[in-house]
Protein backbone atom coordinates (compact mmCIF):
# COMPACT_ATOMS: atom_id res chain seq x y z
CA UNK A 1 0.00 0.00 0.00
CA UNK A 2 2.73 2.51 1.24
CA UNK A 3 4.57 1.51 -2.56
CA UNK A 4 1.66 1.64 -4.15
CA UNK A 5 0.84 5.45 -2.70
CA UNK A 6 4.51 6.40 -3.35
CA UNK A 7 3.73 5.50 -7.17
CA UNK A 8 0.59 7.54 -7.37
CA UNK A 9 2.44 10.43 -5.68
CA UNK A 10 5.65 10.21 -8.32
CA UNK A 11 2.95 10.49 -11.06
CA UNK A 12 1.40 13.39 -10.15
CA UNK A 13 4.84 15.39 -9.65
CA UNK A 14 5.77 13.91 -13.15
CA UNK A 15 2.37 15.15 -14.73
CA UNK A 16 3.06 18.52 -12.74
CA UNK A 17 6.48 18.46 -14.42
CA UNK A 18 4.43 17.85 -17.89
CA UNK A 19 1.96 20.78 -17.38
CA UNK A 20 4.69 23.02 -16.41
CA UNK A 21 6.83 22.06 -19.49
CA UNK A 22 3.92 21.96 -21.93
CA UNK A 23 2.64 25.71 -20.47
CA UNK A 24 6.07 27.13 -21.59
CA UNK A 25 5.70 24.96 -24.98
CA UNK A 26 1.99 26.66 -25.84
CA UNK A 27 3.14 30.17 -25.20
CA UNK A 28 6.33 29.71 -27.25
CA UNK A 29 4.46 28.10 -30.14
CA UNK A 30 2.33 30.90 -29.87
CA UNK A 31 4.62 33.68 -29.72
CA UNK A 32 6.42 32.44 -32.56
CA UNK A 33 3.08 31.11 -35.15
CA UNK A 34 1.49 34.39 -34.51
CA UNK A 35 3.06 36.87 -32.70
CA UNK A 36 6.02 37.44 -34.98
CA UNK A 37 4.00 37.85 -38.28
CA UNK A 38 2.51 40.93 -36.08
CA UNK A 39 3.90 44.47 -36.67
CA UNK A 40 5.51 46.35 -34.26
CA UNK A 41 3.60 47.39 -31.74
CA UNK A 42 0.83 44.39 -32.07
CA UNK A 43 3.55 41.67 -31.60
CA UNK A 44 4.93 43.02 -28.28
CA UNK A 45 1.43 42.91 -27.48
CA UNK A 46 0.91 39.81 -28.39
CA UNK A 47 3.85 38.59 -26.65
CA UNK A 48 2.74 40.24 -23.63
CA UNK A 49 -1.03 38.92 -23.69
CA UNK A 50 -0.13 35.25 -25.04
CA UNK A 51 2.36 34.91 -21.66
CA UNK A 52 0.05 36.45 -19.12
CA UNK A 53 -3.06 34.48 -20.44
CA UNK A 54 -0.68 31.41 -20.55
CA UNK A 55 0.66 32.31 -17.01
CA UNK A 56 -3.36 32.43 -15.58
CA UNK A 57 -3.92 29.10 -17.04
CA UNK A 58 -0.46 27.29 -15.97
CA UNK A 59 -1.24 28.49 -12.37
CA UNK A 60 -4.81 27.44 -12.33
CA UNK A 61 -3.98 23.83 -13.63
CA UNK A 62 -0.86 23.56 -11.46
CA UNK A 63 -3.02 24.35 -8.31
CA UNK A 64 -5.60 21.97 -9.39
CA UNK A 65 -2.77 19.24 -9.84
CA UNK A 66 -1.14 20.49 -6.20
CA UNK A 67 -4.55 20.00 -4.44
CA UNK A 68 -5.18 16.44 -6.49
CA UNK A 69 -1.72 15.55 -4.88
CA UNK A 70 -2.59 16.90 -1.06
CA UNK A 71 -5.87 14.91 -1.16
CA UNK A 72 -4.05 11.82 -2.31
CA UNK A 73 -1.81 12.06 -0.02
CA UNK A 74 -4.15 12.42 2.82
CA UNK A 75 -6.35 9.53 1.37
CA UNK A 76 -3.29 7.39 1.39
CA UNK A 77 -3.07 7.73 5.41
CA UNK A 78 -5.99 7.67 6.12
CA UNK A 79 -6.51 4.35 4.74
CA UNK A 80 -2.95 3.22 5.91
CA UNK A 81 -3.99 4.12 9.45
CA UNK A 82 -7.34 2.83 9.15
CA UNK A 83 -5.98 -0.71 8.13
CA UNK A 84 -3.06 -0.38 10.47
CA UNK A 85 -5.49 0.52 13.74
CA UNK A 86 -7.95 -2.50 12.54
CA UNK A 87 -5.51 -4.97 12.39
CA UNK A 88 -3.78 -4.60 15.18
CA UNK A 89 -6.57 -3.97 17.22
CA UNK A 90 -7.79 -7.56 15.83
CA UNK A 91 -4.09 -8.83 16.66
CA UNK A 92 -4.22 -7.50 20.45
CA UNK A 93 -7.95 -9.15 21.08
CA UNK A 94 -7.05 -12.32 19.36
CA UNK A 95 -3.86 -12.97 21.15
CA UNK A 96 -5.66 -11.38 24.93
CA UNK A 97 -8.44 -13.69 24.27
CA UNK A 98 -6.64 -16.81 23.49
CA UNK A 99 -4.38 -16.49 26.25
CA UNK A 100 -7.59 -16.23 28.37
CA UNK A 101 -8.48 -19.44 27.33
CA UNK A 102 -5.83 -21.38 27.05
CA UNK A 103 -4.94 -20.47 30.80
CA UNK A 104 -5.88 -23.47 32.01
CA UNK A 105 -3.87 -25.64 29.81
CA UNK A 106 -0.67 -23.51 30.14
CA UNK A 107 -1.29 -24.05 34.20
CA UNK A 108 -1.72 -28.02 33.15
CA UNK A 109 1.10 -28.07 30.67
CA UNK A 110 3.28 -26.51 33.32
CA UNK A 111 2.62 -29.24 36.00
CA UNK A 112 3.52 -32.12 33.50
CA UNK A 113 0.19 -32.49 31.86
CA UNK A 114 0.22 -31.86 27.87
CA UNK A 115 -2.27 -32.33 25.29
CA UNK A 116 -0.18 -34.83 22.96
CA UNK A 117 1.61 -33.20 20.08
CA UNK A 118 0.60 -29.81 18.74
CA UNK A 119 0.73 -27.81 15.59
CA UNK A 120 2.75 -25.12 14.63
CA UNK A 121 1.97 -23.68 10.66
CA UNK A 122 4.07 -21.59 8.52
CA UNK A 123 3.70 -19.83 5.42
CA UNK A 124 7.68 -19.58 4.24
CA UNK A 125 7.66 -16.17 2.07
CA UNK A 126 10.72 -14.96 0.22
CA UNK A 127 11.26 -11.39 -1.10
CA UNK A 128 12.41 -11.44 -4.74
CA UNK A 129 14.81 -9.02 -6.43
CA UNK A 130 14.13 -6.92 -9.54
CA UNK A 131 15.66 -9.95 -11.60
CA UNK A 132 12.99 -12.23 -9.81
CA UNK A 133 15.44 -13.89 -7.65
CA UNK A 134 15.15 -14.98 -4.41
CA UNK A 135 16.86 -12.36 -1.80
CA UNK A 136 17.25 -15.47 0.18
CA UNK A 137 18.46 -18.90 -1.85
CA UNK A 138 15.63 -21.48 -1.52
CA UNK A 139 18.07 -23.85 -0.30
CA UNK A 140 18.94 -22.01 2.72
CA UNK A 141 15.53 -21.61 3.62
CA UNK A 142 14.68 -24.93 3.29
CA UNK A 143 17.82 -25.38 5.96
CA UNK A 144 16.65 -22.98 8.19
CA UNK A 145 13.26 -24.57 8.16
CA UNK A 146 14.76 -28.10 8.75
CA UNK A 147 16.34 -26.66 11.61
CA UNK A 148 13.06 -25.12 13.51
CA UNK A 149 11.45 -28.55 13.18
CA UNK A 150 14.08 -30.03 14.85
CA UNK A 151 14.35 -27.32 17.60
CA UNK A 152 10.41 -27.26 18.42
CA UNK A 153 10.05 -30.91 18.47
CA UNK A 154 11.61 -31.05 21.69
CA UNK A 155 7.87 -29.39 23.03
CA UNK A 156 6.38 -31.64 21.27
CA UNK A 157 5.23 -29.15 18.47
CA UNK A 158 5.66 -30.60 15.30
CA UNK A 159 6.59 -27.01 12.60
CA UNK A 160 4.63 -27.78 9.04
CA UNK A 161 5.90 -25.40 6.52
CA UNK A 162 3.69 -25.15 3.54
CA UNK A 163 5.88 -24.79 0.08
CA UNK A 164 8.02 -21.80 -0.17
CA UNK A 165 6.58 -18.43 -1.92
CA UNK A 166 8.46 -16.02 -3.77
CA UNK A 167 7.04 -12.89 -3.80
CA UNK A 168 7.78 -11.00 -6.80
CA UNK A 169 7.15 -7.28 -8.10
CA UNK A 170 7.53 -6.43 -4.47
CA UNK A 171 11.52 -5.81 -4.79
CA UNK A 172 11.43 -2.75 -2.30
CA UNK A 173 10.04 -5.18 0.45
CA UNK A 174 13.46 -6.52 0.10
CA UNK A 175 15.18 -3.67 2.94
CA UNK A 176 12.59 -4.04 5.74
CA UNK A 177 11.82 -1.63 8.39
CA UNK A 178 12.84 -2.76 11.61
CA UNK A 179 12.23 -4.24 14.97
CA UNK A 180 11.80 -0.22 16.66
CA UNK A 181 9.16 2.14 17.01
CA UNK A 182 9.61 3.59 13.60
CA UNK A 183 9.67 0.18 12.16
CA UNK A 184 6.57 -0.60 13.80
CA UNK A 185 4.84 2.75 12.34
CA UNK A 186 6.72 0.98 8.88
CA UNK A 187 4.31 1.53 5.80
CA UNK A 188 5.79 -1.57 4.22
CA UNK A 189 4.68 -3.40 7.83
CA UNK A 190 1.23 -3.35 6.18
CA UNK A 191 2.13 -5.04 3.26
CA UNK A 192 3.85 -7.42 5.08
CA UNK A 193 1.01 -8.58 6.72
CA UNK A 194 -0.86 -8.70 2.83
CA UNK A 195 1.38 -11.24 1.88
CA UNK A 196 0.02 -14.94 1.61
CA UNK A 197 1.34 -18.62 0.39
CA UNK A 198 -2.46 -18.98 -0.56
CA UNK A 199 -4.24 -17.82 -3.58
CA UNK A 200 -7.87 -17.71 -3.72
CA UNK A 201 -10.75 -19.42 -1.28
CA UNK A 202 -10.68 -22.87 -1.57
CA UNK A 203 -6.55 -22.44 -1.77
CA UNK A 204 -6.86 -20.13 0.72
CA UNK A 205 -8.02 -22.14 3.63
CA UNK A 206 -4.29 -24.36 3.80
CA UNK A 207 -3.78 -20.86 5.27
CA UNK A 208 -6.08 -20.68 8.10
CA UNK A 209 -5.28 -21.63 11.67
CA UNK A 210 -8.25 -22.49 14.41
CA UNK A 211 -6.49 -21.13 17.69
CA UNK A 212 -6.15 -23.73 20.94
CA UNK A 213 -8.39 -20.62 22.36
CA UNK A 214 -11.31 -21.22 19.47
CA UNK A 215 -11.09 -18.13 18.08
CA UNK A 216 -12.43 -17.13 14.49
CA UNK A 217 -10.00 -18.91 12.25
CA UNK A 218 -7.22 -16.41 11.16
CA UNK A 219 -4.06 -16.68 8.96
CA UNK A 220 -1.29 -19.01 9.97
CA UNK A 221 2.05 -17.23 10.98
CA UNK A 222 4.00 -15.90 7.96
CA UNK A 223 7.95 -16.29 7.63
CA UNK A 224 9.10 -13.19 5.39
CA UNK A 225 12.66 -13.89 4.51
CA UNK A 226 14.53 -10.26 3.49
CA UNK A 227 17.46 -8.97 2.34
CA UNK A 228 18.06 -6.77 5.30
CA UNK A 229 16.34 -4.95 8.15
CA UNK A 230 16.93 -1.74 8.65
CA UNK A 231 17.70 -1.69 12.47
CA UNK A 232 20.01 -4.35 11.71
CA UNK A 233 18.45 -7.65 13.66
CA UNK A 234 18.89 -10.73 11.45
CA UNK A 235 15.17 -11.81 12.69
CA UNK A 236 12.43 -9.67 13.94
CA UNK A 237 9.01 -10.21 15.46
CA UNK A 238 6.39 -7.23 16.45
CA UNK A 239 3.49 -8.00 18.33
CA UNK A 240 0.71 -8.70 17.43
CA UNK A 241 1.46 -9.26 13.90
CA UNK A 242 1.01 -12.35 11.88
CA UNK A 243 4.59 -12.76 10.43
CA UNK A 244 8.06 -12.51 10.97
CA UNK A 245 10.95 -11.20 9.08
CA UNK A 246 14.34 -13.16 8.59
CA UNK A 247 17.26 -11.55 7.35
CA UNK A 248 19.80 -12.56 4.63
CA UNK A 249 22.40 -12.67 7.49
CA UNK A 250 20.07 -15.21 9.67
CA UNK A 251 22.02 -17.68 11.79
CA UNK A 252 20.39 -21.30 11.02
CA UNK A 253 18.34 -20.95 13.88
CA UNK A 254 16.98 -17.31 13.70
CA UNK A 255 13.84 -18.88 12.08
CA UNK A 256 12.80 -20.66 15.45
CA UNK A 257 14.09 -17.78 17.23
CA UNK A 258 11.31 -15.42 15.57
CA UNK A 259 8.93 -18.47 15.48
CA UNK A 260 9.43 -18.09 19.65
CA UNK A 261 9.05 -14.53 19.45
CA UNK A 262 5.82 -15.03 18.01
CA UNK A 263 4.76 -17.42 20.52
CA UNK A 264 5.26 -15.08 23.33
CA UNK A 265 8.80 -15.86 24.49
CA UNK A 266 11.12 -12.80 25.27
CA UNK A 267 14.63 -12.94 25.29
CA UNK A 268 16.74 -15.13 27.84
CA UNK A 269 20.42 -15.27 29.41
CA UNK A 270 21.29 -18.67 29.60
CA UNK A 271 24.07 -18.86 27.09
CA UNK A 272 22.86 -22.29 25.09
CA UNK A 273 18.75 -21.23 24.91
CA UNK A 274 17.09 -20.45 21.98
CA UNK A 275 15.99 -17.17 22.56
CA UNK A 276 19.16 -16.28 23.78
CA UNK A 277 20.48 -13.24 21.71
CA UNK A 278 22.80 -11.83 20.12
CA UNK A 279 24.96 -15.11 20.33
CA UNK A 280 23.83 -18.32 21.57
CA UNK A 281 25.82 -21.92 21.86
CA UNK A 282 22.69 -23.69 21.94
CA UNK A 283 19.34 -23.77 20.89
CA UNK A 284 17.63 -25.57 23.94
CA UNK A 285 14.06 -24.68 25.26
CA UNK A 286 13.02 -24.88 29.01
CA UNK A 287 9.81 -26.90 29.97
CA UNK A 288 7.95 -22.30 30.80
CA UNK A 289 8.82 -21.85 27.57
CA UNK A 290 7.77 -25.16 25.82
CA UNK A 291 4.13 -24.50 27.37
CA UNK A 292 3.65 -20.83 26.87
CA UNK A 293 4.78 -21.54 22.68
CA UNK A 294 2.33 -24.32 22.62
CA UNK A 295 -0.22 -22.22 24.44
CA UNK A 296 0.19 -19.53 21.94
CA UNK A 297 -2.19 -18.57 19.57
CA UNK A 298 -0.30 -20.07 16.13
CA UNK A 299 0.33 -23.53 17.87
CA UNK A 300 -2.86 -25.69 17.73
CA UNK A 301 -4.02 -28.62 17.76
CA UNK A 302 -5.21 -29.15 13.84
Amino acid sequence: MAERCRQIQERIEETRTEAREECRNVSRTISETVCSWLPWPLDDICDLVTRVITEIVCGIVYVLITVVSWVARIVCEVVFVTVWLVSHVLGFIEWLGNRILTFPEWLGCLVGFRLGSKRYRICPIVIADDEGNPVVPIATIQSQIETAIRVWAQCGIEVIALPITTATGRSYLANASGCNAGGYFGGDRVEFESLSCCQGFIEGLRCLRFPSGLIWPRQILKAVWVDTISSGERGCYLLPESFILVASSAAQDTLAHEMGHAGDLLHRDEADNLMTTPTRTGSNLTSFQCCTVRTSRFVTLL
